[in-house]
Order: structure tokens, then sequence, then C-alpha cells
């Protein structure tokens, strides 16, 4: 269950091409030429359930947080832009198969307000899902 949400999502951002994806627990060097702008990608689960007496139709609830990346002081525009590319590829209700399970999109992705960290400004896309197994 646990690749469920993770193949999914990582392919259905896949086919935003023309931007680098930052996986945890996977290098990733912002400097090197070529990986920025760039979208920091984390998987949070909010819970698990499973109604079936034998526990095997689990449903995991989350979100994907894609937050593209951009140097700081080059203004709002690449980000917002990007953010809003991400956000067109999870409309709600999309559904999205993968490795035995079924990813659901819960509600409209939110892109949330930009921030600075001093180097980069980011600016976080929250994609709400539901992913259960495939009957």
């Amino acid at each position: 269950m646990k690749h469920g949400p993770e193949a999914a999502l990582k392919a259905r951002l896949a086919t935003l091409a023309n931007i680098p994806k930052a996986w945890p627990n996977i290098d990733f060097d912002p400097t090197k030429p070529g990986n920025l702008p760039y979208v920091s990608c984390t998987i949070v689960r909010s819970r698990t359930a499973d109604d079936t007496l034998d526990g095997e139709a689990p449903i995991v609830v989350g979100a994907l947080i894609a937050t593209v990346v951009v140097d700081n002081g080059t203004g709002e525009v690449v980000a917002d832009s990007l953010a809003e590319q991400i956000a067109a590829l999870f409309p709600m209700g999309a559904t999205i198969p993968a490795a035995g399970m079924t990813t659901q999109i819960m509600q409209p992705p939110h892109i949330r307000e930009g921030n600075s960290d001093g180097t980069y400004w980011r600016v976080p896309v929250s994609i709400p899902f539901q992913t259960f197994k495939t009957p």
C-alpha cells in the first residue's frame, strides 16, 4: 500500500516535463545547472482507514505538497505560473491508477502564498488525495 499514492502522483507530475522534481530521500542538488526552477515534492498522509473485516482494502487520505522553488528576487510570475500548471494536472475528481491502487483527487488543489527562505522563493501547491485498492 505504501507505494500506491507515490506511484500515481509521481506519474501524473512527471507529465510536467519542463521542470525537475525533488522527491524525499532522492539526491537532488538545486545548485546544479538546469535544476532551477524545480518542484520539491512531499506526500503527507493524514490517516489510513479500512472498513473491511479482513483488512484488505485500506484507504489512505493525504496530500501531495508540490512546492515550486525559484531564485529569490525573480518575481512571482514564474513561480505562480508553474504552480498553476501543477494545479491543472490534478483537477478535483481526477482518478489516477497505479500499482494496483487508484488515487483520487478529493478537492481542488490549493495554491498557497509564496514565501522566501532567504535564498529561494517557494510557492506550495497542496493537492488532497485519497488512495484505495483497485477492485
